[in-house]
């Protein structure tokens, strides 16, 4: 039982910790460039990503919450993936659209590919916790 909570209480300070760091690129517009070749910071930008990085904050810090007691919060597990499949689906909209190409998005995948695993793989194996 121990190594299947600490499998999960991994997940979620990975994920916590990958959620801070994606709060970066939507508060500094230069962090957006260098990694998705952003270009247009529009007023609605900033409002959109300002919506979305409390957003990003505010689930880095249920996760952080989450990490404390991982059996009896292990439900978060599941809402995470709901939320990591959204965020991947908007990646792609956003590269078959052009707005972000496909090459760039590559790197943002691959981790995206990672939590999805690690989530799914420790949320079905924490069943019996």
């Amino acid at each position: 039982m121990k190594s299947k909570e600490r499998r999960l209480q991994l997940a979620f300070l990975v994920g916590a910790v990958v959620d801070a760091i994606a709060t970066i690129p939507m508060l500094v517009p230069l962090v957006a460039n260098l990694l998705w070749g952003f270009t247009n910071f529009s007023g609605e930008y900033f409002f959109a990503m300002g919506m979305g990085a409390s957003l990003m904050i505010g689930w880095t810090l249920l996760l952080l919450w989450a990490y404390q007691k991982p059996a009896e919060r292990r439900f978060v597990a599941l809402l995470t993936l709901v939320v990591i499949l959204g965020i991947m689906t908007t990646g792609i909209l956003a590269a078959a659209t052009g707005v972000v190409s496909i090459p760039l998005m590559i790197p943002t995948w691959l981790l995206q590919g990672i939590l999805l695993g690690l989530f799914s793989g420790t949320y079905l194996g924490s069943k019996n916790l």
